[in-house]
């Protein structure tokens, strides 16, 4: 497993490759104290998930995230945070981080993260509120996933979604990838389903 690791103290990152071994003995994890170089790394490495610091300049780290599913959104992210608060873990999970653990976690269950966001689930091992009933799942999108999930409901097409937001129909698809995992549901029926109880 390749992970990229971007968190402002490299030390962290280096006990954690280390005592993660044991856990997950493949992992290998590339360290960077910054956002700067990501986009290089991603084109030179083959990274198959991404732990970022929200302690880092939050307004740039969910910039990030977005920018990071448009352009790779097959690549897992996962969200290191000091304390984990009912606002910031709403906030990661509707910019399409699949957990968010925090620093003190025992590498054990650290580890069954990244093996559980690797599979493409959402994992959230030390949170402090239930986010697994519906209306909770669907507050959990991001305001473009909503916005999509809405035209779903009222029986909109990938290509006129595209028309309507101006994007292009691959990014609806991929929007739609990440609006059935993190709902749990299989498909459009069963989404626009849950977006209507979510609504009455």
């Amino acid at each position: 497993m390749n992970i990229l690791m971007i968190d402002k103290v490299s030390i962290f990152a280096q006990g954690m490759e280390l005592g993660l071994k044991q856990h997950i003995p493949d992992i290998k994890i590339n360290c960077l104290s910054h956002m700067d170089n990501v986009w290089n790394v991603l084109s030179d490495e083959d990274i198959s998930l991404i732990i970022v610091d929200g302690e880092i300049d939050k307004t740039l780290c969910l910039s990030f995230l977005d920018d990071l599913f448009i352009h790779h959104p097959k690549i897992p992210v996962v969200v290191s945070l000091n304390v984990i608060k009912k606002h910031s873990l709403r906030l990661y999970l509707r910019h399409h981080a699949l957990s968010i653990f925090s620093k003190d976690t025992p590498l054990d269950i650290i580890g069954q993260v990244l093996k559980t966001v690797s599979a493409g689930m959402i994992c959230l091992p030390n949170t402090p509120i239930d986010l697994d009933d519906e209306p909770e799942r669907v507050s959990a999108l991001s305001d473009r996933q909503r916005e999509i999930l809405k035209f779903i409901a009222a029986g909109e097409s990938n290509k006129q979604i595209s028309r309507r937001l101006n994007i292009s129909a691959g990014t609806v698809k991929a929007h739609l990838e990440s609006i059935f995992k993190r709902l749990n549901v299989r498909n459009r029926t069963q989404a626009a389903m849950m977006y209507s109880l979510n609504e009455h």
